[in-house]
């Protein structure tokens, strides 16, 4: 059941990204030839007007077929034969649809959960902010001369990111009633053991049972699979996260000495030796935000629209990630991982309502990455289309369409093998 709704969730949004284009192809006149649910071959169809609207076998997107997209045409309403503004318009209308489905998405989530404000409510003594003057009630403006927009998720975002360097902050002193700008050191939590592996929630408690496996971790390293529950630490049983982490950073005297992991797997108890735990630790800076149970329509269409742009801002930068080494090609994700992380949302033993409101985050997480994702210029993608469209503006007349259609095709492949290999990184993930 969990997999059929991660597939609707999927899909709707795909399904948005095409309604963008539909809509927008409409409302300059372009003759939209089908605009289909799913993929594959159809089901059933019915044609209104010169559009033929279908719905198809697999339930994976959708497609909007225009006149002239991909082929020369002599019909005036062709898309080939309207302006480039024209043209720009309904091809950024399918991951601008992604964008504003978020945000009411996210109008929906924190209106009923709560935000984060800029305001800081705690700092504790060891805070870096705290040393530079900052103080309960001023207001974090700026890190590393990047705007605070969502607090929360921005700082998660830039500390993730950190290199432990010295860093400009800007806050605005509630007591002078004026900005101000400092340097500080990001400070450090305390080094942590760690078996690289999330865990099921039950009643918003960690449990013991495996809910994803980390890329390279020890527990993806012995063999241990998701699902798995584990109930022994060499010869101290556990039964939850809290007895996991206690065990292995205030029990061991040798923290890095491999230890015996025995876990329960379809009633079978397993028993996987020499596992090698790890430790790491995470940037901090020592203080919290002030979260707001509550707001205002206009406060909650706010917070909404700063967690888009943080979010935005936030795929942007891992990307950046990928290509300077600070994520590995091995933590990419693609339709395999989403159906599982959304199944695990699905899956989680919460009240209906709590899943509901934590599915329509994710689903607002997911819509803006496609967004912004299509906006890439690269081959087969919608960003591609705005780089040609700009060029042919630049040179006065459109590229050959043999030409776009040789790059559309190798686009295509690549992202493909793309595919391909996020599939291999999201099997043992999800599926093993």
């Amino acid at each position: 059941m969990s997999v059929v709704i991660a597939l609707i969730a999927l899909s709707v949004l795909i399904f948005v990204h095409e309604l963008g284009h539909f809509l927008a192809a409409k409302a300059v006149g372009i003759k939209v030839i089908e605009f289909a649910l799913f993929m594959g071959p159809k089901l059933l169809s019915f044609t209104k007007g010169e559009t033929t609207y279908s719905l198809r076998l697999i339930p994976m997107g959708g497609f909007c077929k225009m006149e002239g997209e991909d082929e020369d045409s002599d019909d005036e309403r062709a898309f080939s034969r309207k302006s480039v503004g024209q043209r720009a318009l309904v091809i950024a209308a399918g991951p601008a649809m992604n964008i504003l489905t978020a945000f009411l998405f996210a109008m929906v989530f924190l209106s009923a959960k709560g935000f984060d404000t800029k305001t800081i409510t705690e700092l504790s003594n060891t805070s870096p902010l705290k040393a530079v003057g900052v103080e309960v009630g001023d207001q974090l403006l700026s890190y590393d001369g990047k705007k605070i927009f969502d607090p929360s998720l921005d700082i998660n975002t830039f500390l993730y990111g950190e290199d432990g360097t010295e860093k400009e902050i800007t806050f605005f002193d509630v007591s002078e009633n004026k900005k101000v700008t400092k340097v500080i050191t990001p400070g450090k939590t305390p080094a942590r053991v760690r078996l690289g592996f999330t865990a099921k929630l039950v009643n918003k408690e960690a449990t013991n049972i495996i809910d994803m496996i980390e890329v390279d971790s020890p527990l993806e390293k012995a063999g241990i699979k998701r699902g798995d529950r584990v109930i022994q630490l060499d010869d101290t049983p556990v039964t939850s996260t809290a007895d996991i982490q206690k065990y292995l950073n205030q029990t061991r005297v040798d923290k890095l000495a491999p230890l015996t992991v025995v876990v329960e797997r379809n009633g079978k108890t397993l028993t996987f030796n020499n596992v090698v735990p790890f430790i790491d630790f995470n940037y901090d800076l020592g203080f919290k935000f002030e979260y707001r149970e509550k707001g205002s329509i206009l406060e909650v269409a706010r917070a909404s629209v700063d967690y888009c742009i943080s979010t935005m801002r936030s795929v942007i930068i891992s990307i950046g990630w990928l290509f300077n080494g600070t994520v590995s090609v091995k933590e990419m994700s693609g339709p395999v991982g989403i159906i599982g992380a959304v199944g695990s949302v699905v899956e989680s033993q919460e009240s209906a309502n709590v899943i509901f409101l934590n599915l329509i985050y994710f689903c607002s997480f997911i819509s803006i990455n496609l967004g912004v994702m299509n906006l890439i210029p690269f081959p087969a993608l919608d960003g591609s289309m705005l780089l040609f469209l700009l060029i042919e503006k630049i040179r006065g007349k459109p590229l050959p369409q043999e030409k776009l259609g040789m790059i559309s095709m190798i686009g295509f492949i690549l992202l493909i093998c793309v595919l391909i290999f996020t599939l291999f990184n999201d099997i043992p993930r999800w599926l093993m």
